[in-house]
């Protein structure tokens, strides 16, 4: 005659996936090694944390588990109808996903590190918006043949302390519109090497020892109240 019964864990074998379970109601008889739910999911039970167990037969032997409950020391975090929500930590809200099917909402939460590895490509895309936010910590785009950032719109970049570009090659800043530079509290540019502006057909080059030549397809204006030139050799 097959039974349901309900135990207490008492013992488990975590490499065989098996976990032995004790019967308060059968004078604490302890069944033979009980194989643990699978289904390619692997999440064994705590010692002590009750478990529904199916046998065939009147005896100890011969079951198999049907999972956890659900009682006084085991509560559900959340519990709704429309809900999904699967722990995988032995606390509530350590590490779990959960959907919500009455607003779609989806979430994955974990209290440590968390990665995602894949041999092949990631792809993640959102209808609306798309954020990335680290509260403590800094965020770093990293890719081995380039990372390219892209928008059918405006693209901002802001910074409470500073912004810092850096490459071992080329830069190059191709602008089809206006550009616009204000800067408050003053600037400094230091370039080493050969330096040359292209500006409407003139030429302002700056060579590697210092020297300047200005050269203009029509005229050079200079207009001011004052104007020094000083010869030092």
């Amino acid at each position: 005659m097959d039974a349901n019964r309900v135990g207490r864990v008492s013992s488990i074998d975590y490499e065989a996936g098996t976990y032995e379970v004790t019967y308060q109601d059968k004078g604490k008889s302890v069944t033979r090694k009980i194989n643990a739910m699978s289904n390619g999911e692997y999440k064994m039970p705590s010692i002590g944390q009750m478990v529904s167990v199916s046998h065939q037969g009147n005896g100890t032997a011969a079951a198999s588990t049907t999972g956890t409950i659900w009682n006084k020391t085991n509560k559900p975090a959340e519990g709704f109808k429309g809900l999904y929500r699967k722990e995988y930590a032995d606390t509530n809200g350590q590490a779990y996903e959960r959907y919500d099917s009455n607003t779609g909402e989806y979430i994955q939460c974990i209290d440590g590190k968390a990665a995602r590895l894949s041999n092949g490509e990631i792809y993640d895309e959102a209808k609306n918006a798309f954020q990335m936010i680290s509260k403590e910590g800094s965020i770093s785009l990293r890719g081995k043949t380039g990372v390219g950032i892209s928008t059918e719109k405006t693209t901002s970049i802001e910074s409470a302390e500073g912004i810092d570009l850096e490459t071992a090659g080329d830069f190059s800043r191709e602008v089809t519109g206006k550009v616009y530079d204000e800067v408050q509290g003053g600037a400094e540019i230091v370039l080493q090497g050969v330096v040359t502006l292209n500006i409407n057909g003139a030429t302002v080059t700056i060579a590697a020892d210092g020297s300047i030549s200005v050269t203009s397809p029509v005229k050079i204006e200079i207009t001011a109240p004052v104007v020094t030139i000083t010869q030092t050799g």
